[in-house]
């Protein structure tokens, strides 16, 4: 991967981990960062080291390694589907009420995506 497209790729997923953060911590989740399950972790660990060359260190947290006091400890662009994760997305393709909201996320997805193609030949999260 050139360094450009991994540095782009970082700034994306940051961007889309600040826009889809406040939905999960915040108000309009009924249970705020409950969606986190330990198969997640694997995942961010897996596509972490095959896809970033990271090896993800766990830390205190008895089931979810990579837990820490104010949430997760890995990155946006290590944790992909952790990443682009809202309850409201998940179960309504949308966030309701809010077109800017949505048209932003789903612009961050396919921006992401079409770098992915580009570096692995394929989309490495979202569908095409």
């Amino acid at each position: 991967m050139s360094d450009d497209l991994r540095r782009r790729l970082i700034r994306l997923y940051a961007e889309l981990g600040a826009h889809t953060e406040p939905e999960c911590a915040g108000n309009r989740c009924p249970k705020p960062l409950s969606c986190c399950a330990p198969m997640y972790c694997d995942l961010a660990s897996d596509f972490a080291r095959e896809h970033w060359g990271v090896k993800l260190e766990p830390g205190w947290h008895p089931t979810l390694p990579f837990m820490g006091p104010a949430g997760c400890t890995v990155a946006p662009h290590l944790r992909p589907i952790c990443t682009a994760h809202t309850c409201e997305v998940n179960e309504h393709g949308c966030k309701r009420g809010d077109e800017d909201w949505t048209d932003r996320y789903y612009g961050l997805l396919e921006e992401i995506g079409r770098i992915e193609e580009q570096v692995l030949g394929k989309r490495g999260i979202w569908p095409a």
